[in-house]
């Protein structure tokens, strides 16, 4: 393994290139520098390519003999986390965010932490800290953050920041255990009725919840929907969480819910803060005389059972949720106890 410096004559100068021998292959590099005749920074940039060419052998034999360079081991990891989520594009990106701030509420916003203190008891303690009903997170959204960060730490060891990802042998048991308890969050049509004849101290909060109980739509797009995406009894808009587009027909009671049209660009919902909102639904739903623990997105799960528990198919249901794909329906299958009925009611009779 070799590491050497070319200059390629270009017009009026000379441009560095490194020149990579590595397990039989010769590899080039560009870097970028490039010398004019009179050129007052002759030396220093000549010096430059030299400390680059020295620092890019060292790190290519770093790599092969799988020892990461000192100053990788002791960069800030959540400074690593804040850069990785401002190069971030990705439709997931609300749950990296979040994912970031719960991180940084486990260990005290410790800048300090470096990856070498990222260690598989740390990444172990870290997933206890998301799957405790304490620190707020409950149904899929722990397993969902967690995701992310075994992400991180993927593209980080891609990078030769780290050896290896101290969560990759760390399983995620609770996962099982939320998707269990959706029952406990999703709303039957009765309950659905005694909500709806329940009085709620912020009326737009209510009917924001029933609408999302018929529309599956989540807090994310209530909140920034206008009179323009309602038409011909049809609402159009597009998912926040995967940009999937939405076009569904309108339940009658999600029509009576929203009333008479107003101007386009007027919104339809005015909802105050999330908290507020949780804080409101809460005591709403135990008014109405419901033993069930129900966040805003259980609208959405609501919504998803009560059409497969309506006959429909699961393709449809995936379509009318906006999923990527039926993957993300599937889950809701195991809460239908009324379709399970059905299926095996409709087996053939036989006589004796």
């Amino acid at each position: 393994m070799a590491v050497k410096v070319r200059w390629k004559k270009i017009t009026g100068g000379e441009a560095a290139h490194l020149v990579i021998h590595l397990d039989g292959k010769r590899h080039h590099e560009s870097l970028g520098i490039k010398i004019y005749k009179g050129d007052p920074e002759k030396k220093n940039k000549r010096e430059l390519v030299k400390q680059i060419r020295s620092e890019r052998e060292l790190e290519l034999f770093s790599n092969n003999h799988y020892h990461i360079p000192e100053h990788k081991q002791k960069l800030s990891f959540i400074n690593y986390f804040e850069s990785y989520l401002e190069s971030y594009s990705k439709k997931d990106i609300r749950k990296v965010k979040y994912c970031l701030e719960k991180f940084k509420k486990f260990n005290g916003n410790n800048v300090k932490l470096t990856f070498k203190g990222v260690t598989p008891r740390l990444c172990g303690e870290f997933k206890d800290f998301l799957t405790d009903p304490k620190n707020g997170l409950s149904s899929e959204t722990p397993y969902d953050y967690w995701k992310r960060f075994k992400g991180l730490l993927k593209l980080a060891k891609m990078e030769g920041i780290i050896r290896d990802n101290p969560a990759e042998g760390i399983t995620f048991k609770g996962y099982n255990k939320y998707e269990k308890q959706l029952r406990k969050n999703v709303l039957t049509p009765s309950e659905l009725q005694a909500l709806a004849n329940q009085p709620c101290a912020n009326e737009d909060v209510k009917r924001a919840f029933l609408f999302a109980c018929y529309t599956g739509v989540g807090m994310a797009e209530i909140r920034n929907l206008t009179w323009s995406r309602i038409e011909n009894g049809k609402i159009s808009l597009f998912r926040e969480k995967n940009g999937e587009q939405v076009i569904n027909d309108l339940h009658p009671v999600a029509l009576k819910i929203i009333g008479s049209p107003s101007i386009k660009s007027d919104l339809i919902f005015n909802c105050p803060t999330d908290p507020a909102v949780g804080k409101l639904l809460k005591k709403w739903v135990k008014d109405a005389g419901i033993e069930k623990n129900i966040s805003f997105y259980c609208g959405r799960h609501t919504y998803a059972v009560n059409l497969l528990n309506g006959g429909n198919n699961l393709k449809t249901v995936a379509d009318c949720m906006a999923h990527s794909s039926t993957k993300h329906t599937m889950k809701y299958l195991n809460y239908t106890d009324e379709l399970k009925s059905k299926a095996i009611a409709s087996l053939p009779e036989l006589t004796f």
